[in-house]
């Protein structure tokens, strides 16, 4: 039976957590520290959450703090802040501007991997309000009795200028100690502008006001998305304090931000400096187009419908989408046309092609900053005539360009010189090559009607041979004609004279 209990008792330990609850004490104003911290070098970096009250079986009650790794994905007010060393396991939550209602339970929750390994921390916080002091009184006229001790009673004959340097020095060093040592107060916000920005980063600097007589110990800057609170989706980070410039880095491009920041010193957080608002630039799109579709509507055309890319993965406004489609084969490479359709539309009609061919067709999108990754390759064949339908094909202003494709493009590379109003030839190929190309079409279109010119030509020399010929026959043997003195005759030899 004893050993029952015994069992039961160790599985309620390990299920709802054990351990003492330690208490901190603290005074309006104060910067208080909960201590957590577990083994970092065992388990690696862990998730771990800050609540108000017991911890429950999962999670943490009335959550004002939450980590995954070391990055905070969850914070209740600016005033909770983790100064630890995340990666050494350092987890303490550190509390600035301690409050009255700030005295309650807190629990510390370390999410260590398996069953019932979670390790719980119960801390429990008590803020009494601000001693009350009461300032010694100070009469300046009697300073030479406060700030500094009489002269000794045996001196026969005061000296009257030695007693005048007495009385001054004293009383000013004494005022100045005073009020140096009643004027520590959090410091005042630093002021924050933009350096430099980039697609995927922020290059900040700023500048600091008054120290509030105590030396600033670091800066904290805080970044979010425009569309989210300053509760919920920030991403904070300590700067030395010596530091005047930083970066903040993987960000998304093409994306809106808003930056603030604050200066420490031992007496807290100053107020939040001024809050920017700033844009990453255009990167090259990062998804190709979804949802790319192909369909033969005759014998000579094929439709071609898409979807923009993912709006995560646009990377910026979209100005048009490059089509690149050839004739299929697999054993060789052959030219490809390339359209740039800069109208934004989401379909193309590819005509003129031949009958009951396979054609290959890729798409791009195109923004400012260049060209996406390539849509998968797809296949289709135009029908033949038997099955070919009456349809009305519409098409959308393009720009088309034959080439001679040595490589598909790379993401990023840039298509320049292009607008909405002006199409674009592609800037990819090599001039030499387009001039080449352009040559050998003006070759081909002069071979075409030469060829059968030229055909026509012989079959009618031929005809005049074979008439001729035929007037020459005589008793089915070819002979011939013979000239000799004006006399013509036909024969296998020339006549004797």
């Amino acid at each position: 039976m004893d050993s029952y209990i015994s069992c039961c008792w160790l599985v309620l330990y390990l299920f709802f957590g054990g351990g003492s609850t330690v208490t901190i004490q603290g005074y309006v104003g104060d910067v208080v520290t909960l201590t957590c911290k577990y083994d970092a070098r065992h388990y690696g970096t862990l998730s771990v959450c800050w609540g108000r009250g017991h911890i429950p079986k999962s999670g943490c009650d009335n959550e004002i703090l939450r980590t995954e790794g070391v990055k905070v994905t969850h914070r209740a007010s600016v005033r909770y802040n983790l100064q630890g060393d995340l990666r050494a396991g350092d987890v303490s939550l550190t509390i600035t501007q301690a409050q009255v209602k700030d005295s309650g339970l807190y629990g510390c929750r370390v999410d260590v991997p398996g069953w019932f390994n979670d390790q719980k921390h119960h801390l429990a916080l008590v803020i009494k309000p601000a001693p009350e002091t009461t300032p010694e009184p100070w009469a300046p006229r009697e300073s030479t009795t406060v700030g500094y001790p009489k002269a000794p009673e045996t001196t026969p004959e005061p000296w009257a200028p030695r007693e005048s340097t007495t009385v001054g020095y004293p009383k000013e060093q004494t005022t100045t100690i005073q009020t140096t040592m009643g004027s520590s107060v959090p410091p005042d916000p630093p002021t924050v502008a933009i350096r430099e920005i980039s697609a995927r980063s922020i290059s900040v600097l700023w500048s600091t006001g008054s120290d509030g007589n105590t030396p600033i110990t670091a800066f904290h800057l805080e970044c979010k998305s425009q569309s989210d609170s300053w509760v919920d989706g920030v991403r904070g980070s300590n700067i030395l304090p010596w530091e005047r410039e930083t970066a903040i880095n993987d960000l998304r491009p093409f994306y809106t931000y808003n930056i603030r920041m604050f200066t420490k010193n031992n007496m807290g957080l100053s107020k939040p400096s001024n809050e920017l608002t700033v844009t990453t630039k255009e990167a090259a799109p990062d998804g190709p187009p979804q949802d790319v579709k192909l369909e033969a509507l005759s014998s000579h055309n094929i439709r071609v419908t898409w979807r923009a890319p993912e709006l995560s993965l646009q990377n910026g406004m979209i100005l048009g989408y490059q089509l690149r489609y050839s004739e299929y084969s697999s054993r060789e490479r052959l030219p490809v046309r390339v359209v740039h359709l800069m109208d934004r539309s989401e379909s193309f009609t590819m005509n003129n092609l031949q009958e009951a061919t396979k054609y290959s067709v890729t798409l791009h999108t195109i923004n400012s900053a260049g060209l996406g990754p390539s849509s998968q390759e797809l296949v289709c064949s135009t029908l033949t005539n038997e099955h070919s339908t009456s349809t009305i094909a519409t098409t959308t202003s393009s720009a088309e360009t034959w080439l001679l494709v040595t490589d598909s493009p790379t993401q990023g590379q840039r298509v320049d010189d292009f607008s909405t109003t002006s199409p674009l030839s592609n800037s990819t190929t090599d001039p030499a090559l387009s001039k080449k190309l352009g040559t050998e079409e003006q070759s081909g279109h002069l071979v075409a009607i030469l060829v059968p010119v030229l055909v026509l030509g012989l079959l009618v020399v031929m005809a005049i041979i074979w008439q001729f010929r035929r007037t020459t026959l005589k008793k089915g043997n070819w002979k011939i004609l013979w000239k000799n003195n004006d006399f013509m005759s036909f024969g296998e030899s020339e006549p004797a004279l």
